[in-house]
């Protein structure tokens, strides 16, 4: 029973980091952690998950991953405030294409735009999970 909770983890945990090398797949691989988390539930639950409920649970999913992106932008900006690691981010995000427009940023600017993009981020990550949750409580009824 747990072998399989740790294999889904460690299966969405490799699909996340996938999709943060390849922006696209974002959507889908945080469809599939309410999906997932739906199917691990129902697997283990006496009464079957409702469709509502399976949506809950995928929100719940998706607010736990925005909790650990929070605590990541929370210790980003105490480290900013540091010249010396800005100046090491600012070489970081020069070698990287995608990011190569926050090398040219003051630290300020680039907390301002962390900080307009947490709001963003939230609706995101709760929403979409949650659309996977339903989904997977949807497909994982037990028919009569």
């Amino acid at each position: 029973m747990w072998i399989s909770v740790v294999v889904a983890a460690g299966t969405l945990l490799a699909l996340i980091a996938i999709s943060l090398l390849i922006p696209p797949l974002l959507p889908l691989v945080l469809c599939g952690a309410g999906f997932i988390s739906a199917r691990i539930y129902n697997g283990q639950a006496v009464q079957p998950l409702t469709a509502a409920g399976g949506a809950r649970l995928g929100w719940m999913t998706g607010f736990w991953m925005f909790l650990a992106f929070a605590i990541m932008c929370a210790v980003t900006a105490l480290a900013v405030n540091s010249p010396e690691i800005w100046e090491q981010a600012k070489s970081v995000y020069a070698q990287l294409p995608q990011a190569s427009k926050l090398a040219n940023l003051s630290p300020h600017d680039f907390l301002m735009q962390l900080l307009v993009e947490v709001p963003l981020f939230f609706f995101l990550v709760t929403l979409l999970p949650g659309l996977g949750g339903m989904l997977g409580a949807k497909l994982s009824r037990k028919r009569p």
